[in-house]
């Protein structure tokens, strides 16, 4: 797949090519392979809408932002659910 990025995103893979020492195209990727679960979730909710089930392409767009809360969550304070962290 070829891509033509718009002068922004290149930028911006440009500057991060160069502070971390990678290639941009390696980043790109790995950006987009973090994405995977997200895109998958897009399809379904814009196929959902498409059919106009509108309640559950609702449903799944909550979840979709509550898995995504969690996971922020979670990443930034990793002991939050901890039975170590619950005691205190």
């Amino acid at each position: 797949m070829a891509l033509t990025l718009p002068r922004e995103l290149e930028t911006a893979l440009a500057d991060l090519a160069d502070a971390t020492g990678r290639p941009g195209a390696s980043l790109a990727v790995d950006l987009l392979t973090e994405m995977v679960p997200q895109m998958h979730d897009i399809a379904k909710i814009t196929r959902l809408a498409k059919a106009g089930q509108a309640t559950a392409a609702k449903r799944a767009f909550s979840h979709m932002v509550g898995n995504a809360m969690a996971e922020a969550v979670t990443a930034s304070q990793p002991d939050l659910f901890t039975k170590k962290r619950l005691k205190k």
